[in-house]
């Protein structure tokens, strides 16, 4: 009987160290050496406001919104991409939804630094192209490659959205970033 409550009185310290133990909060992870806590990285490509329309920057600079008015028919710089470290990246821009575009005779969206690449275009209310070829963002702080809203004309009154991608890929990888940018045309 003695036995009994020797393994049982044995049981209990080993239940109460393991749960000591696992009230304590710490983590750990495999090596059985303590966790590095989550932190959050500053981007190292942001967006910044333009010189044209009317541009909102979302938290942590990785996703904004463009307000332009179709009665002006081209808006240079509504918003910069600047790159904060040395590295190069390579850059597009890609449609992922809309909504009441069929209004909008035409409209081009553009990266440029100098040189020009036009990324989306859009005609007779319908995207035509919806992804643009890869673009240098040169390494060096504060290198920065501005976006171009052009060719915008409306055929009806009302509001149109475009909501795209900004990729930013690290040369020769597979690995990229998606910030988010809403044009919004009224």
């Amino acid at each position: 009987m003695e036995d009994k409550h020797m393994n049982f009185a044995f049981l209990y310290v080993v239940l109460f160290v393991i749960l000591v133990v696992s009230v304590n909060g710490s983590v750990w992870n495999n090596s059985y050496s303590q966790a590095l806590p989550i932190s959050c990285e500053t981007p190292n490509v942001i967006l910044q406001q333009g010189t044209v329309g009317s541009s909102t920057i979302y938290t942590n600079s990785t996703s904004a919104k463009v307000s332009v008015d179709s009665t002006t028919e081209t808006y240079d710089y509504v918003l910069k991409v600047v790159n904060q470290v040395a590295d190069d990246w390579t850059i597009n821009l890609q449609v992922y939804d809309s909504s009441n575009i069929s209004r909008l005779s035409s409209l081009n969206i553009s990266l440029h630094d100098g040189a020009s690449s036009n990324q989306i275009a859009i005609s007779g209310g319908s995207v035509i192209k919806s992804e643009g070829e890869s673009y240098n963002l040169p390494g060096g702080l504060g290198s920065i490659i501005y976006i171009t809203v052009s060719n915008l004309q409306a055929s009806t009154s009302g509001t149109s959205y475009l909501h795209v991608y900004l990729k930013i890929l690290v040369p020769d990888t597979f690995t990229y970033s998606l910030y988010m940018i809403t044009f919004e045309i009224t």
